[in-house]
């Protein structure tokens, strides 16, 4: 499946708002999520194999919360915390 990794305004300002550093890492993070988003993140609170699942990566600093959905093949920062 190709995956894309949705850069709408919403995923930008939290991404905007990280440090520096975590900035980086969620650049660097993003290649990671568009060839396989389910090995470059873990399982959000309960380890669902379903077509919509929420998980997560960590940051220097944050844990940034992804939607990954099977039916469009798109990866959506929902929100960062830290």
């Amino acid at each position: 499946m190709t995956w894309h990794f949705e850069r709408d305004p919403h995923a930008l300002e939290l991404i905007a708002a990280l440090s520096t550093e975590a900035q980086f890492a969620f650049f660097n993070l993003i290649p990671q999520l568009e060839d396989d988003p389910d090995t470059a993140t873990q399982p959000y609170g309960l380890d669902t194999d379903g077509p919509v699942r929420i998980r997560c990566a960590t940051l220097p600093g944050a844990l940034t919360i992804l939607l990954i959905s099977d039916h469009t093949g798109r990866v959506t920062l929902v929100d960062v915390v830290g």
